[in-house]
């Protein structure tokens, strides 16, 4: 019995190592352009600086951190595609035990894992997933998953009781639920509106047969975990002095840019009820999960008493709580924190569907039958599995040399009217990088936040990306604004501005018409810089010989 489970816990890690083995490749993928803007900011803060203060963004600093840490142990873009290669196979890896633990059924887990990696590869995605990969919903996704197989697991032994171990082991043990919280916690750091995980956590901590007293004791230890990494970034910002940057950031800016997409709360209403119906036509991990979840759902009325069977439905919807409320532009990163959720609910429900009926829910054959049927055809149906070998075949090749680096770079952005293009990108950083000093600082004026990576320098302006500006967020607020990034430029006059062409379509015109047309941006650029050939869809301008301003600072 030992052999078999050994062999068949071998079978497991192989499969997924199989699953994970064409994502390899893509670690010569570029980083999208808000990677970009998570590593400048988080470069900034390795050179002692905080987000907000240094480096305007609206992410809340959970991302920031991180991408501080990923810099930190390579500087280079590839940590973005390492960085989420990493990250899908820890989650993979905790599937497996936590359908066990949830349903008393390895097919539940190794089935989820599976179909995680399987459905849930960026490479479905357009450009290849570059934007989508090691965004906040990818750590998002990673810490709520963990936190649900420690809750799992902490659980059960509050359940049995003591689990044979005495002294330091069983008060780590009933510590456990603070983890948990610390992990609800991380997420939040990372978006407020993970906080929307609570409930599956909630739902598993009141599942074990025990007193009010216990439950009400799990979920206050899972609140009071829940505070330390938020008050920690609390008191890190109080610390240098950014508190009220990091509510106008994270709090005040989200909300309007969220807001814009909503002409009340009954359109919130109806896109929460919508998109995941809309997405399952296109996305097959959503089409076999939302499959999943109306078997599960269908189980649980059958088997009222069980009620881990709702645990994997309340889990998605959650997520999809957390996917309105970004907005409803539909931006592929949002869908990403909902994949293992999905991959669970499928994975549970095929165990239902499976004939052995390992999670303890027998259906009739005809049923079962028709169900296996659904999910396989809704999932060819859904996903064009062509893209896998495709983008494989493109990476080997680059990888070979048989491609080069521009061709490769190519691939990713620069359509008509696009505002990202990884090769106009890398030219503009090794243009500035090539006719500027390591101490020279330079501003960019769009959404090419990758050009300050390339070429090593330091934007004059904490406003390095150009739509807080453009959509005059806190304008009449000192130090925001077009009159804030006049200051910072006259502070810290840059030896370059360049200016994106083609980014924002709206509002109200893309950066370089914006600055250019500015009755103050405007004026300051042309009275000081001269401009000089441009650079694909970037115009540069230059300071102008002995500026007397620039000079003085200097």
């Amino acid at each position: 019995m030992i052999h078999v489970l050994r062999w068949r816990k071998a079978w497991s890690y192989a499969l997924l190592a199989l699953l994970l083995l064409p994502r390899v490749p893509s670690l010569v993928q570029p980083a999208g352009p808000d990677q970009a803007l998570y590593a400048y900011a988080g470069s900034r803060i390795l050179a002692g600086g905080l987000p907000y203060r240094d480096a305007w963004d609206q992410k809340p600093p959970g991302v920031h951190f991180a991408y501080a840490g990923l810099h930190a142990l390579w500087p280079h873009e590839s940590m973005v595609p390492a960085a989420d290669l990493l990250v899908s196979a820890a989650v993979a890896l905790l599937l497996l035990p936590l359908g066990r633990r949830l349903f008393g059924s390895s097919a539940a887990g190794l089935t989820a894992a599976a179909l995680f990696l399987l459905l849930g590869d960026p490479t479905f995605n357009r450009l290849a997933g570059v934007r989508i990969r090691a965004q906040c919903e990818t750590f998002i996704a990673l810490a709520v998953t963990a936190a649900m197989l420690l809750a799992a697991g902490a659980w059960r032994r509050d359940e049995v009781g003591a689990s044979g171990s005495n002294g330091i082991a069983t008060r780590l043990e009933r510590l456990a639920p603070l983890l948990v919280g610390a992990l609800i916690g991380l997420a939040f750091t990372f978006k407020y509106n993970a906080i929307v995980y609570a409930a599956p956590i909630a739902l598993s901590a009141m599942m074990p047969v025990g007193t009010l007293r216990a439950t009400l004791r799990r979920l206050t230890l899972v609140g009071l975990g829940a505070l330390v990494p938020v008050l920690a970034v609390v008191a890190i910002f109080a610390a240098g002095g950014t508190l009220t940057d990091l509510y106008y950031a994270t709090i005040l800016y989200n909300l309007e840019y969220s807001g814009e997409t909503y002409a009340g709360p009954l359109s919130f209403v109806t896109y929460l009820l919508s998109f995941p119906v809309q997405h399952a036509r296109v996305d097959a991990l959503w089409a076999t999960g939302g499959l999943g979840c109306i078997v599960l759902l269908g189980a649980w009325l059958r088997r009222p008493e069980r009620r881990d069977l709702l645990l994997p439905v309340v889990w998605v919807a959650a997520a999809c709580l957390s996917i309105a409320i970004n907005g409803s532009r539909g931006l592929p990163q949002y869908f990403v924190q909902a994949a293992p959720a999905l991959a669970l609910s499928a994975g549970a429900a095929a165990a239902i569907l499976w004939p052995a009926g390992s999670v303890g829910v027998r259906l009739r054959p005809l049923a079962r039958a028709a169900g296996i049927l659904l999910v396989a055809y809704g999932a060819w149906r859904v996903a064009d599995f062509d893209k896998i070998p495709r983008n494989l075949s493109h990476d080997l090749a680059f990888l070979a040399g048989r491609i080069t680096r521009d061709a490769h770079l190519e691939r990713y952005g620069g359509e008509p009217g696009a505002k990202y293009a990884a090769l106009s990108v890398r030219r503009l950083g090794a243009y500035l990088k090539a006719r500027t000093g390591p101490s020279d600082a330079v501003y960019v004026f769009g959404f090419s936040p990758g050009a300050y990576l390339a070429a090593g320098r330091v934007s004059s302006s904490r406003f390095f990306w150009s739509r807080p500006v453009l959509v005059g967020f806190n304008e009449t607020v000192p130090g925001y604004g077009a009159d804030g990034v006049l200051q910072d430029l006259e502070n810290r006059p840059p030896k370059y501005v360049v200016l994106q062409i083609h980014d924002w379509a709206a509002p109200p015109a893309d950066s370089a018409t914006f600055f250019a047309s500015h009755p103050r941006l405007g004026p300051w650029l042309r009275a000081r810089y001269q401009r000089v050939e441009p650079l694909e869809d970037y115009e540069i301008w230059v300071r102008r010989p002995g500026d007397a301003q620039a000079g003085a600072l200097e």
